[in-house]
């Protein structure tokens, strides 16, 4: 990569990274995707070939949240089943876990991160959905669904040949799957209070400016913020298009060195918001609002759902 990528990096000084030296795993959780290749597979390649051995108590694992081709596994329930067993299977096997997640997911990493605070050691955010509304998702979404339905119609498999991109069934069904997630996890953003990276390409119109903001104002903990320029909502494409990507999440994540260019322009993230702790009781036990005990009462609309299909 010969081209100069000008980063701008809001960084916390109160993070810091060093490389592992007890076994640690990365769990990547993927997006919105129509193909059975893993969003965070080049990452995970690109770190096997070029640290693999110098960092052996380090692993990247690829969670699929769903098969693309399979309906059965379109719910959002199953999401986050997949990834809360990848997550008891390494406690079970005592590593250090990191979270990562990627567009609609980065919600449920969420969850993932508040349910396993005391296993979970440090968080990513690539690209956070938050908002479904303000950045035209759902019309978004659902056009693209409608659109890929009538020519698969019109033209069959070759549709999917076409964009290079595997059949998917239930597309529709997927999509609301997807919001769902969104709408259920989100409120528990607020519950992060490990060390959290937050990244964002500039033209992404999915994760928006308010996205981020709204993500970076319910966070708990200390965070970073990684800008790229010129990248979209496919931040994790390709190596050559998004290696820079690779290396932050790489670093952040074991501490590796750099090895591609990357022009990075540094400012302090804490000389801009101090991060404020919540209030304690007098036994040090944090002290809940009224939001947080009114959404942990049924925050995932258990006892709604029941209601709504006793009728």
């Amino acid at each position: 990569m010969s081209e100069e990528v000008q980063v701008r990096k809001e960084k916390n000084p109160s993070i810091v990274v060093s490389k592992p030296y007890h076994k640690t795993v990365l769990l990547c959780a993927n997006g919105f995707q129509t193909q059975d290749v893993h969003d965070a597979t080049p990452i995970k390649e690109y770190f096997e070939k070029n640290f693999g051995e110098e960092y052996p108590n380090c692993e990247i694992e690829c969670v699929h949240l769903f098969a693309p081709a399979d309906t059965k596994t379109h719910k959002k329930r199953l999401f986050e089943k997949a990834l809360r067993e990848r997550i008891e299977h390494y406690v079970a096997l005592d590593y250090d876990i990191l979270l990562m997640g990627y567009s609609f997911s980065c919600a449920l990493t969420a969850k993932m991160a508040a349910k396993y605070k005391d296993k979970i050691r440090r968080v990513i955010f690539v690209a956070p959905v938050y908002d479904t509304i303000v950045n035209h998702m759902i019309p978004g979404y659902i056009k693209y669904a409608l659109k890929y339905m009538r020519l698969r119609k019109k033209y069959g498999d070759k549709v999917s040949k076409a964009i290079g991109r595997q059949t998917v069934e239930g597309l529709p069904g997927l999509l609301i799957a997807i919001f769902g997630s969104i709408l259920t996890n989100r409120p528990y953003f607020r519950h992060v209070r490990q060390d959290t990276l937050l990244i964002r390409g500039d033209e992404d119109v999915l994760c928006t400016e308010h996205s981020l903001k709204k993500v970076e104002g319910k966070l708990k903990g200390n965070y970073e913020v990684y800008h790229y320029p010129k990248m979209t909502h496919s931040i994790l494409k390709s190596l050559k298009f998004n290696g820079v990507v690779y290396e932050d999440v790489l670093s952040f994540s074991f501490d590796t060195p750099y090895l591609l260019e990357n022009k990075v322009e540094s400012t302090v993230l804490a000389e801009a918001k101090e991060i404020s702790l919540p209030p304690v009781n007098a036994d040090g036990e944090e002290v809940p609002t009224f939001n947080e005990i009114f959404d942990e009462l049924d925050p995932d609309g258990e006892e709604e759902e029941k209601r709504q299909n006793d009728f």
